[in-house]
């Protein structure tokens, strides 16, 4: 009699084991978004969202939690259930540059996080003023060698992706440039745009409008291969430095513990939605790319991201704070 029972009470543990994630979702959908509405992280969220809810079948809500460099959001959704119904929209500061830069985290970024699929990745680009002379990286990298310490750039703060990229491309050229943090974006190009800043590094999304119309001319891509919509800016391989790169990218995550049938029906949706030319096409004119990659790609793809920066951060000195 005990014998039958158990071997009834374990058909129904298996069978309610391969039922649940059939039934999934059962509610609505929480998408945590560390940027504030109109963010670029923002944007990205509701673009993705809506196509989301209608492959699932249920609302995908956004929840803006910027500011803290990120923290709070990552923070929160590093604590949400493991239970598939909340998401998180990281990116390379949530998961690369803040264990870089900060000693104590209240998130760990390789262990509360199960990576589903990378968004998208973008690489920034390097600009000068129409003022400046050089027009190709070495011609830059010369006129710096020049005039040491005398050619500034801008950046969002030390430990910046701009900031950062420059270290390296300082570290393989032997050139000087002087640093000059700014605190947002948008000044950073209005000095760029202006005159009163000669270099900048940016993304496409920012600075591409301003160097179609001659505001800013555009000399080098930070990445392997050149952007789709401005193939004619080399890349810096192609200028004579090889293996620097400077990734933005973002990804969806959800909290570790979540059960592999959910993450895999959440990438199998967001490999069909990164297929549609009405997600690929606005991504690509931002001089992007879509992404869809495997869980396991994309937790490699971190890896490799992590990496990079660490090597960077050490070429800089950057020790965290």
């Amino acid at each position: 009699m005990n014998l039958r029972f158990w071997a009834g009470f374990v058909c129904l543990v298996l069978v309610a084991f391969h039922a649940w994630p059939q039934s999934y979702p059962a509610k609505p959908l929480r998408l945590i978004v560390a940027d504030g509405p109109g963010g670029s992280s923002d944007l990205r969220a509701r673009q993705v969202a809506p196509k989301l809810a209608e492959a699932l079948g249920q609302p995908v809500v956004i929840d803006n939690r910027p500011g803290g460099s990120m923290i709070i959001a990552a923070e929160m959704a590093a604590r949400a259930p493991a239970d598939g119904y909340t998401l998180f929209l990281g990116n390379v500061v949530t998961h690369s540059l803040n264990p870089l830069l900060f000693k104590s985290l209240p998130y760990r970024a390789d262990q509360d996080f199960v990576p589903v699929t990378l968004v998208t990745i973008g690489a920034l680009v390097v600009v000068v003023n129409p003022q400046v002379s050089a027009a190709t990286l070495p011609e830059l990298v010369a006129l710096a060698k020049a005039r040491p310490d005398q050619i500034q750039y801008g950046g969002i703060g030390r430990g910046s992706p701009q900031h950062l990229v420059m270290e390296q491309l300082k570290a393989a050229t032997g050139a000087q440039f002087m640093f000059v943090p700014y605190k947002s974006v948008s000044t950073s190009v209005q000095d760029l745009v202006g005159g009163h800043m000669p270099v900048g590094l940016q993304f496409w999304s920012v600075i591409g409008g301003m160097v179609k119309s001659g505001k800013l001319r555009a000399i080098a891509v930070a990445a392997p291969r050149r952007l789709e919509v401005a193939p004619n800016i080399p890349t810096f391989a192609e200028s004579g430095v090889p293996d620097v790169v400077g990734y933005g990218w973002q990804g969806i995550f959800v909290p570790a513990g979540t059960p592999a049938p959910i993450v895999a029906r959440l990438h199998a949706d967001l490999a069909r939605i990164f297929q549609l030319q009405e997600i690929r096409n606005p991504i690509i004119e931002t001089g992007a790319e879509a992404g869809g990659n495997t869980p396991a790609e994309f937790a490699s793809f971190i890896r490799a991201d992590q990496e990079r920066w660490k090597k960077a951060a050490d070429l800089a000195g950057l020790l965290p704070e």
